[in-house]
């Protein structure tokens, strides 16, 4: 079992991948260690959300999920956000690591309640507070001991852009890792950024630096 300084010092960092890219500090953070994950922020951190066709035990295991190390790398390219709403054109594009450690069978049990969850809520997304969407299942590289991916595509609301949500998941001895690669599309024939290929890439190098 692996503390929280060890893990965040196995995150992933801005040369790991190709492009420029820099880690995205949160404004208040209070962690003595880059990236460890302090009370405050475990509050703040985005969340597994698993819908009502996820048995109990899945939702259960969703819930009390605690990381422990967090990282989020943005790319260094103009951001879209940045341009006057009609001529917003490109990719804003993030990833986002998240690292757990723990005693391996209950890491085990965690990320198989949390891959049946997830299978159990692929297909079309309703429309919310954002456009409608879908969850399918995405490749993921033979790593770990166990890995499951899926792909979310959300319109935004009112229209205007794409997000795309690659999303994997692997556990590899007690540590269990959920690994989010996001490219937000703008701008009408823009292109989504990655192939499956470009995922698997980010979800290897990932986990080629863990213990």
């Amino acid at each position: 079992m692996l503390t929280p300084e060890q893990l965040a010092a196995v995150l992933v960092r801005p040369d790991d991948y190709e492009g420029q890219w820099t880690v995205n500090v949160p404004p208040d953070s209070q962690a003595a260690v880059p990236g460890v994950v302090t009370e405050e922020q475990q509050k703040m951190l985005p969340r597994i959300e698993l819908c009502d066709d996820a048995s109990a035990e899945s939702r259960s295991a969703a819930e009390a999920l605690h990381w422990q190390a967090f990282r989020q790398l943005d790319q260094s390219e103009t951001d879209p956000i940045d341009m006057a709403p009609g001529d917003r054109v490109g990719h804003m594009i993030f990833v986002q690591q998240f690292l757990m450690s723990g005693d391996p069978a209950e890491v085990e049990s965690t990320f198989e309640a949390l891959r049946d969850g997830m299978q159990a809520c692929q297909g079309p997304i309703p429309a919310g507070e954002e456009g409608p969407g879908t969850t399918g299942p995405m490749t993921v590289p033979d790593v770990g001991d166990d890995r499951y991916g899926d792909l979310t595509t959300m319109e935004e609301a009112g229209g205007g852009a794409q997000w795309l949500l690659h999303n994997s998941l692997v556990r590899q001895g007690s540590v269990l890792m959920d690994l989010q690669v996001v490219d937000i599309v703008m701008g009408e024939g823009v292109e989504p950024a990655f192939t499956t290929e470009n995922i698997g890439t980010f979800v290897t190098t990932a986990v080629d630096k863990l213990p």
